[in-house]
């Protein structure tokens, strides 16, 4: 799978790495293995709308279960993500849309100029 590092931003008082790769939505690792960042794989096979909206999403659920916020529900037999349920104080809510907006504002320039990149090229490669 095609992917390139976009770069590592801080969020509050840690550093994630953000990754384009191939295809569409996203997904985050809190604990991706020993030596190595957190990170958000982004799908940039996508509008930038939606390439947005899912940096948002992510960044966010990532900083909620940061400040354990986020609840999988055991009774659930398909462990679908649209069970998880998002419980936090205004105190955590604060705390996760600073880090969060720290986090967007520094690498949403990066984001851009790398995803135009992206279509540029993905645009050379098809017939």
């Amino acid at each position: 799978m095609k992917q390139k590092i976009v770069g590592s931003y801080y969020a509050g008082n840690e550093s994630i790495q953000l990754v384009l790769r191939e295809g569409n939505g996203g997904d985050f690792w809190c604990v991706p293995g020993r030596g190595k960042l957190p990170y958000i794989k982004i799908g940039a096979d996508d509008d930038w709308n939606s390439i947005f909206t899912t940096l948002l999403h992510e960044i966010f659920e990532f900083l909620l279960e940061r400040v354990k916020g986020r609840y999988y529900p055991s009774a659930d037999v398909s462990h679908s993500s649209a069970s998880y349920l998002f419980v936090i104080d205004h105190q955590d809510f604060g705390d996760v849309c600073a880090r969060a907006a720290e986090f967007v504002d520094d690498c949403l320039p990066d984001l851009k100029k790398e995803y135009k990149l992206w279509r540029k090229n993905r645009k050379n490669i098809l017939p």
